[in-house]
């Protein structure tokens, strides 16, 4: 909108230089107005670029006449609603009060509507007041209303959607923090309550929505409990969908976000677990290093939790599964003839004597010291054999702990 105050005489000289705009009135609702005391007019955006051509033939001292009685009045521009259909009128003080006194007289009568159990009419009363004067006090009253009326007669879904509007257009409303309650509980009723389904195949409501749903609290309110609270609850939900990854990271994100928090303690030892899982099904030692580091931090953190002390025990076990690990490697590049590659992980178990595969590697590493060389091997030292072909090496994952050996002689 382009609008402009003045005096009625300035408004009369303007209206000489732009009088050729007002065949123009009956356009589009699209507005661009010059307006004082007592003239004013319309024109649409599609004449708009025909207005400026008309305008640039105005002689060049008309048009610096009429910057120079622009600077004398007080003008307000604004291009922006050029681009809304609707426009909103700048409301004064007198209209704002009078906006006020409207809409609590039809709030009072919706009330009466719900209260009289005339819930239809109370519902598209609430909803008139927001829309009709979005900026009274009366529209959030009205949207909190409607919320409620929603929740109380169990259409969760849309309660839950109109408490968001609620919380986006009303942030000062008195009752953000009950409708934010209501939202997080909505949620959680809706994630016990309601059909599962199968990886959320045939669910009555998708584990994404929730994770939304959840996302939508944390972000409303990040100080509150509620807030690692959902993200607790959003993990869960990618664990449900077997999404370990996912999961992980958003227990991460309470850690970080909420420290020396009970919230903070059990995302530590959800992530424990999570990396135990994930090991247990990995031929990589990285794996298992990386639960021991996850147990590690939790224990450090939550010295008195009893959980503590059967993380502590666990230690040991992790460590020789991952020694186990190492070992199998080296059987496997022994049993397919590849001494020397077998000899690199099997020195690696026995840097770790505290488990029971550090014997067993040294027993391997004696026997292939002790093993009489083949003449396949002592013919390897005058160069490759020609006619054997190179066995394809194998790595047991793609982020093993230790780079494969250099290729060997067949022995």
């Amino acid at each position: 909108m382009f609008h402009m105050e003045s005096t009625e005489t300035e408004v009369f000289a303007r209206c000489q230089y732009f009088g050729f705009l007002r065949k123009f009135r009956r356009n589009l609702p699209y507005q661009f107005r010059i307006e004082g005391c007592v003239s004013s007019f319309t024109i649409g955006p599609l004449t708009f670029g025909l207005v400026f051509a008309m305008i640039r033939k105005i002689p060049f001292f008309l048009c610096a006449s009429a910057v120079l009685s622009l600077s004398t009045a007080e003008a307000q521009f604004s291009f922006g609603d050029l681009f809304n259909k609707k426009s909103e009128e700048r409301v004064g003080a007198e209209e704002y009060a009078t906006q006020q006194g409207t809409a609590q007289s039809k709030l009072d009568k919706a009330m009466s509507y719900e209260n009289s159990g005339k819930s239809k009419q109370a519902r598209d009363a609430y909803r008139s007041i927001v829309k009709s004067y979005p900026r009274t006090d009366a529209a959030a009253e009205a949207q909190f209303r409607y919320a409620n009326m929603l929740d109380v007669t169990g259409d969760s879904r849309k309660a839950f959607e109109a408490y968001q509007d609620l919380i986006t257009k009303f942030r000062n409303t008195n009752h953000f923090n009950e409708s934010v309650q209501r939202q997080f509980e909505i949620a959680e009723n809706m994630r016990s309550n309601e059909r599962k389904g199968f990886l959320g195949i045939g669910a009555s409501i998708q584990p994404s929505k929730l994770i939304e749903m959840f996302d939508q609290v944390a972000s409303s309110v990040p100080q509150s409990e509620l807030a690692p609270k959902s993200m607790l609850n959003i993990a869960e939900i990618h664990l449900e969908q077997e999404d370990r990854l996912s999961a992980e990271s958003f227990y991460q994100k309470v850690v970080n976000t909420y420290p020396s928090t009970s919230y903070a303690t059990e995302a530590q030892y959800e992530i424990f677990k999570i990396r135990g899982v994930t090991a247990e099904n990995s031929n990589s030692p990285n794996e298992d290093r990386a639960q021991r580091e996850a147990g590690l931090d939790f224990v450090n953190s939550n010295p008195n939790d009893q959980r503590a002390a059967e993380i502590r025990s666990g230690l040991d076990d992790i460590e020789a599964r991952s020694m186990e690990k190492l070992f199998n490697t080296g059987r496997f590049y022994e049993k397919s003839g590849k001494p020397e590659s077998a000899r690199v992980y099997y020195r690696e178990v026995v840097k770790n004597p505290n488990t029971p595969w550090a014997a067993k590697a040294q027993e391997r590493l004696n026997a292939l010291d002790n093993a009489p060389v083949s003449v396949e091997k002592k013919a390897s030292f005058f160069g490759a054999n020609p006619l054997k072909k190179e066995s394809v090496e194998m790595r047991t994952s793609d982020d093993e702990v230790l780079p494969l050996p250099a290729a060997e002689a067949d022995s």
